[in-house]
């Protein structure tokens, strides 16, 4: 049995906020009670540090993660749909087997700086589907981290692209890695036949499956869903099944009021991705102030939802005014909630029985630090930059800032030149 112990540190439980001064000890992938006699095989000193449970990265595209700095020839886009079909929709078309690998693996790598330590991924390579996820899923495990993975299936490149999408999920899905977990994905609705949306929500019931899909991230899909079916969109999405408590949108910037209540009444979660909405300049969410379930996604911005959250909270107080102080302890913990909902397990808890993901930030505020100021410190202190170790499960992936069995150097120099392959492929 593997045992460490974490000596000294300020552990914090993000919900409810609660700080003691205490020891903590992890014994296989499981937070346990100190009192219990396990021999601890490694200790590490936190004295001054913040322990908080593992942070979750609700819905992103690793894919994405060669594409910093991407500049293409041609006009620059000037609309959303522009953006998806100029940059994304021909990167996402360029990656093999080789590029989708180092995408993930980079990603993976960022996401556990970042503090990360469940993934939440969408992935979309219509050129290289059959297999696609396993790529991706081997890639995190040599990171290490959780990883909730599906497959964006969409009539793009025809039925017969479709029908590989949702075959890639369904394969997927039987995946009995105890850390990473398939999902049954779509891309989006107006990319999709409605025998393509419906054979979506069937798969995903047949199969128990949780859905993630895009949807309203701009004006096109609601103009899509009036040309189509002379609705709103997230009716429709719900006549065909694709809503309820197994359900993750992501976006939901163009809602109506009406639409925000069905997403609540039938228990659906939904991410959300300032960052992403403000560089697509899609606008703002502000729906989704009025819904009880909404976790931090980056959208494949980056791995950082420490950054999220403060874009979040900053575009939320951008929209109230000063009457309304945004909720980041909320924010964080929606995370661990929809965690909790995907697995039926106790995350976002450091007590015993929970499950040994946490997060260490080395932070030496010049302030007074309390459970009632921590939003504070969240929003104005702490970041990304703090992150000094992650454990999974109980085992180390991040420690003293280096990463845990990877060498970072050599896999950076592999990527710029897998980056520059793809980059001339592209151009």
């Amino acid at each position: 049995m593997h045992a460490t112990l974490l000596i000294g540190g300020t552990l914090v439980e993000l919900s409810p906020p609660r700080l003691v001064r205490a020891d903590l000890l992890i014994a296989r992938d499981r937070i346990v009670d100190l009192s219990t006699e396990i021999p601890t095989t490694s200790t590490l000193d936190c004295s001054g540090c913040l322990i908080v449970p593992g942070l979750v990265l609700g819905h992103t595209h690793l894919y994405s993660s060669l594409a910093t700095g991407l500049s293409l020839p041609g006009p620059a886009p000037t609309t959303f749909k522009e953006i998806l079909e100029r940059i994304w929709w021909r990167l996402d078309q360029a990656l093999d087997e080789r590029s989708l690998r180092t995408s993930a693996l980079i990603g993976g790598m960022a996401a556990v700086r970042a503090g990360v330590t469940t993934i939440v991924d969408h992935h979309e390579s219509p050129n290289f589907i059959d297999g696609s996820l396993d790529v991706i899923a081997d890639a995190l495990r040599e990171v290490g981290v959780r990883a909730y993975l599906s497959y964006g299936t969409t009539d793009r490149h025809g039925p017969a692209g479709a029908q590989a999408g949702l075959r890639e999920n369904e394969r997927f899905l039987g995946t009995t890695d105890p850390l990473i977990k398939g999902m049954v994905g779509l891309h989006a609705p107006f990319t999709a036949s409605d025998q393509t949306l419906a054979a979506t929500a069937d798969l995903a019931s047949k199969k128990g499956a949780w859905l993630h899909f895009h949807a309203a991230e701009g004006p096109d899909d609601q103009q899509a869903a009036q040309e189509r079916w002379g609705t709103r969109l997230l009716p429709k999405l719900d006549q065909l099944g694709l809503l309820g408590p197994h359900t993750l949108l992501a976006h939901g910037v163009d809602l109506d009021a009406s639409e925000r209540d069905l997403l609540q009444a039938r228990g659906s979660w939904v991410t959300h991705q300032p960052r992403s909405n403000q560089n697509n300049g899609v606008g703002y969410a502000h729906r989704l102030l009025g819904l009880e379930q909404v976790a931090l996604g980056t959208d494949g911005i980056d791995q950082d939802v420490m950054a999220e959250l403060k874009a979040a909270c900053w575009a939320a107080r951008a929209h109230t005014g000063p009457a309304i102080w945004p909720d980041p302890i909320g924010r964080l913990s929606a995370g661990h909630q929809l965690l909790q909902a995907l697995s039926g397990d106790t995350f976002g808890s450091l007590t015993p029985g929970s499950p040994g993901d946490l997060t260490v930030f080395q932070y030496d505020p010049a302030t007074p630090l309390s459970a009632n100021n921590l939003g504070g410190h969240l929003l104005f202190g702490l970041g990304s930059q703090h992150v000094r170790d992650v454990f999974v499960a109980g085992r180390p992936l991040l420690r003293n800032r280096r990463l845990v069995g990877l060498d970072e150097r050599a896999t950076h120099a592999q990527a710029l030149e897998i980056a520059a392959q793809l980059w001339r492929k592209l151009s």
